[in-house]
């Protein structure tokens, strides 16, 4: 675990801090690198750490800004109740934090491509739709609530108990990442990003798979949109290969879309070379447009 935490510790040093405004506090981004910016929007119950194994990578040919979505990582709530009840008005609330970030950290009329991982592309969407004139591309990652069925988790997740010493609690939560977000066993360094992701999660976007959120605002993206998700995503069975492609083609008969083999859901993570060529090819793809 001092490993874990001394590397990325130092991944964080090597970045730019932003603070913009979020409800009573600071909404907090971390930027590496030069070049156009790349806006990655993290996973629920995550951070800008979902994007650990892309980041140096991605910097040398991209500004990558990476968010802490408000009420998760390092940020403060956002300004209004994040509900289960009322999804897309959440979404609409977290994509006017973003968009009031952005423009103080890359000015209101600087174009960038996004990125949005699980929970970040559905809130991207409602980002995108909102700034249809700046954003250039925009990439789902592992997206779902598309309002079609799908098969469930396999089994339920292990609650963590304060009976647990922290070595404990990072085991549960490698074992909870095999059922949600690994297809293969998760290391130590994924199941200590994930203890500290979870330990400071405060906002709970679990019902978002059995939701439509994402198409009250994708049909309205006018950005050209593209997919990649791993083979064996347990949020995307059984529809990677018919019915998700179908949905984003209907958006943008154009749509990039791409399934990485021996990934799951966290296929940027388990799989960082063949994602990242495949974001890079995306967003190439987009500029031709």
């Amino acid at each position: 675990m001092r490993e874990a935490a001394a590397a990325l510790s130092q991944m964080e040093s090597q970045s730019i801090v932003h603070h913009t405004p979020c409800g009573d506090g600071h909404m907090v981004w971390h930027e590496w690198g030069a070049g156009k910016p790349l806006i990655l929007l993290h996973g629920g119950s995550g951070s800008w750490t979902h994007w650990v194994r892309n980041i140096p990578i991605l910097k040398q040919r991209y500004r990558v800004i990476c968010a802490d979505t408000p009420g998760l990582g390092s940020s403060a709530m956002p300004p209004g109740v994040f509900s289960s009840k009322h999804y897309p008005e959440s979404m609409r609330m977290l994509a006017g934090v973003f968009a009031e970030g952005l423009d103080e950290i890359i000015g209101v009329a600087t174009h960038y491509h996004l990125c949005g991982f699980s929970m970040g592309s559905i809130a991207g969407a409602y980002l995108a739709a909102a700034q249809p004139d700046r954003v250039q591309s925009f990439t789902l990652v592992g997206a779902s609530s598309f309002g079609i069925p799908w098969k469930g988790l396999d089994r339920r997740l292990e609650a963590m108990t304060d009976a647990m010493g922290e070595a404990e609690r990072m085991e549960a939560q490698r074992r909870n990442l095999r059922i949600i977000m690994t297809h293969g066993e998760a290391d130590e360094f994924a199941g200590y990003v994930q203890l500290k992701n979870v330990e400071r999660a405060r906002i709970r976007s679990h019902g978002l798979p059995y939701s439509d959120t994402i198409m009250q605002a994708l049909p309205q993206v006018r950005a050209p949109l593209a997919g990649i998700w791993g083979r064996h995503d347990v949020y995307a069975q059984p529809n990677l290969d018919e019915a998700i492609p179908g949905i984003l083609r209907t958006c943008d008969p154009d749509a990039f879309y791409a399934v990485v083999e021996d990934a799951g859901h966290w296929v940027m993570y388990e799989t960082p070379d063949a994602f990242n060529a495949r974001l890079t090819d995306a967003i190439e793809a987009s500029t031709c447009r």
